[in-house]
């Protein structure tokens, strides 16, 4: 697992002296890297070696987990009960199904949603937008009337599953061996059109929120974040801990909606998966684990769990702690609940790295300043071309 993982599966160890635990951190992240397609071919080969369970941060590690070559992940019916199953949602659900075989269950979901600055945006006396469109309208007043000052960023490997995913850009639609990848969809083309003015004014910066960079422009005790379209996770990894955001000044509001469109769909950055190995000796107490790490474990203060639990009843006891903690300037559960739901099922996950093709083909060129509009059309060629290298074939 993770290092942010690291604290479940010791806390497990001690509640279960009977278990003998073998705790294992790695880079579960590297944006797509090959770490684990490397160690499963090594334990294919020598027949030994495979851990009972892996964490992985990247969320499509299971598609090809659980298929040919790598033959890893094992399916999880009838190792945790249906009626626990039942208590995810639905598009987390499918985010573990593989060839209709559900192989994986979400430790968390990270559903975007629009932080906001309340503390800012109540000193220049402006509205929290509820669309795509006045939020487009307040970055083009703010540049004008707080240049320096955002609404948002364009420069992460994971943007596209903040603006595009959300506003239902077809880029990742499964059908069995077939992927369909439209990166000139109109529902491509208008995020595009919104974000560009946006991105050249400066109130949406080509920049990600974890360089230093970006932390000395726009964090500390003088921040200039106004507002962020971002996943749950945002409030601690970014807010609290990358920029240092100070205490009673952030929140959540609901995710956009484009115009009057309904229904309100979001994006999402993450969801990371537990996956359990076909190959365990140990099936039995790897899935009480797995049910474990999922279910039950939710200490408070600094040992808090990260992220918005995907198991449903263990989200509304997570939901109450986030509603009392002190770092908020307003309760932001009802935004982060209702979004849960709001995750846009069209968008499917596959075999390959996606964000690694967005920072090469779009982000770079954003920094040496192309228009996102006049870059959609390659990024869709480069996922083609990832996506028939991966084994698919492509509509």
């Amino acid at each position: 697992m993770d290092a942010a993982r690291l604290p479940v599966a010791q806390a497990y160890a001690k509640e279960h002296p009977g278990v003998h635990a073998n705790i294992v951190t790695f880079d579960g992240d590297g944006n797509g890297a090959t770490t684990l397609q490397t160690k499963i071919q090594l334990w294919n080969r020598t027949g030994k070696g495979w851990p009972d369970v892996i964490f992985s941060e990247q969320v499509n590690d299971p598609v090809w987990m659980a298929q040919k070559p790598f033959d890893f992940a094992a399916p999880v019916k009838d190792l945790i009960p249906a009626d626990v199953l039942a208590k995810w949602p639905a598009s987390s659900t499918a985010q573990c199904t593989v060839n209709g075989t559900q192989v994986c269950v979400q430790d968390n979901l990270a559903q975007v949603v629009l932080w906001v600055n309340k503390k800012l945006m109540d000193q220049f006396h402006y509205t929290v937008p509820k669309t795509w469109q006045e939020w487009a309208a307040l970055g083009d007043r703010v540049a004008r009337e707080h240049p320096g000052y955002i609404v948002g960023n364009a420069g992460e490997s994971f943007s596209h599953w903040i603006y595009l995913w959300g506003n239902q850009c077809p880029l990742e639609q499964v059908n069995g061996t077939n992927v369909h990848i439209d990166a000139t969809d109109p529902h491509c083309t208008r995020v595009a059109g919104l974000l560009d003015p946006l991105i050249k004014n400066g109130s949406v910066p080509p920049l990600s929120v974890f360089t230093p960079d970006f932390a000395q422009k726009y964090g500390g005790a003088d921040d200039k974040v106004l507002l962020m379209p971002g996943p749950s996770w945002y409030a601690q990894a970014v807010f609290d801990q990358a920029l240092h955001v100070p205490a009673k000044q952030i929140t959540a509001a609901p995710p956009l909606q484009w115009e009057n469109e309904t229904p309100v769909t979001t994006g999402q950055v993450g969801g990371g998966p537990w996956i359990m190995s076909k190959h365990s000796t140990n099936l039995a107490t790897a899935a009480d684990f797995v049910t474990w790490a999922t279910t039950v474990f939710n200490p408070g203060g600094a040992e808090a769990r990260p992220g918005y639990p995907a198991y449903a009843p263990l989200a509304d006891k997570w939901l109450a702690q986030q509603a009392a903690n002190a770092y908020y300037a307003a309760d932001p559960t009802p935004a982060l609940k209702a979004a849960a739901d709001q995750i846009w099922p069209g968008w499917n996950l596959v075999s390959y790295p996606d964000q690694p093709v967005w920072s090469t083909t779009v982000v770079t060129e954003l920094v040496a300043g192309k228009p996102l509009g006049s870059l959609l059309e390659p990024f869709g060629k480069a996922l083609k071309q990832a996506a028939q290298a991966a084994g698919y074939a492509v509509d």
